[in-house]
Order: structure tokens, then sequence, then C-alpha cells
């Protein structure tokens, strides 16, 4: 056999390989992650403020909240029981007066409450006070006493509840507040 010359003709040449690594695969989770944690952050502060900015809805004073809630109570109270009618009638009356003039009678049992108002001072107008009381007295025997008369008791537990936020109202933007 021959031995080839190198460069002759006939041999095949071939390019030098360098051989290198892959690329590793670091650098792109790296950087796909960052970008991700970015989005998110950017997605996070865009929805902070928004939902911080102040609605362009002026806050319900309690009167009118109070009203309203009268007025939805009589046209859907028709489907409750006497019972659970005064209750609500109750619980619009207290939120309104919690409101206005931040009074505890929210968290008062009705004995509690008239004890409070005969031994101190609070912001209830005198009259408002009076119908308060006649209103607590002529709903926990509404709520507790289950006499068979009860349904035509809500009507009157009703305005008087109402007379309570007016006289509240009238009183104590006319004549200033009063004490007992």
């Amino acid at each position: 056999m021959a031995q080839q010359v190198p460069g002759a003709p006939g041999e095949d040449l071939y390019d030098i390989v360098v051989l290198t690594p892959k690329e590793p695969i670091w650098p792109f989770l790296l950087w796909s992650g960052l970008t991700l944690l970015f989005f998110i952050i950017l997605g996070w502060v865009i929805w902070y403020f928004l939902r911080r900015q102040p609605s362009h809805q002026p806050k319900e004073n309690p009167q009118s909240k109070a009203i309203r809630r009268f007025r939805r109570l009589k046209q859907n109270g028709q489907e409750l029981e006497a019972n659970q009618f005064t209750l609500e009638v109750s619980d619009i009356l207290k939120n309104y007066l919690a409101d206005k003039y931040t009074d505890p009678v929210r968290f008062e049992t009705t004995p509690e409450f008239l004890n409070r108002i005969a031994e101190k001072k609070t912001q209830l107008p005198n009259a408002a006070q009076q119908e308060l009381r006649g209103f607590l007295i002529a709903s926990d025997e509404v709520k507790f006493a289950n006499k068979p008369d009860a349904g035509a008791q809500v009507a009157p537990l009703l305005k008087r509840a109402e007379n309570v936020v007016n006289l509240c109202e009238t009183i104590g933007n006319d004549a200033g507040t009063g004490s007992s």
C-alpha cells in the first residue's frame, strides 16, 4: 500500500471542529423568572393604586341610610314574621344611633340602656331619648312576649323608630343636643 501524501489529490480534507459545551439553561430560566416577577409586581402595583382611589360616591349620612333601610323594610317586610320585622327595625335604629352619636345602644339590652340614660348624660336629645325608651320597651314586648296580635304592632313600631330618627335630626340640628 502506498502512503498518501498530505495535500495530495483525493485526500478528503476535514474542517477542524472545536468542541464547545451546550448553552446552559440557567440564564434563560433566571431571566424568565425575573421577567415574570417584574410583571407580577407591576400588576400588583396597578391593582393596589386602582383599588386605593377613593370612590366617587359621597359617603351616605346616617339619616339617609336609616331612611333608605326603613323604606326597603316597608316594601319587603310583608314576608317577615312580626318578631323578625321588629328585630330588623331595631337593628336599623340602633345602627343609626351608633353611626350618628357613637352611642353603645347597639350592644346594650333595653334595661342596660334605660339605666345608662337615667344615670348619666348622653348625646341624644331628650325627646329622642323618651321616644327611644318607648320604642325599646314596645319592641321587646313584640320580640319576646309572643302575643297573638304582634303583627298589628309592627307598623306603629316602625313609625316610632322613624320618629326617633326625625327627632334626632330636627332637635339635634335646631337646638343642639340634650342630656338626661
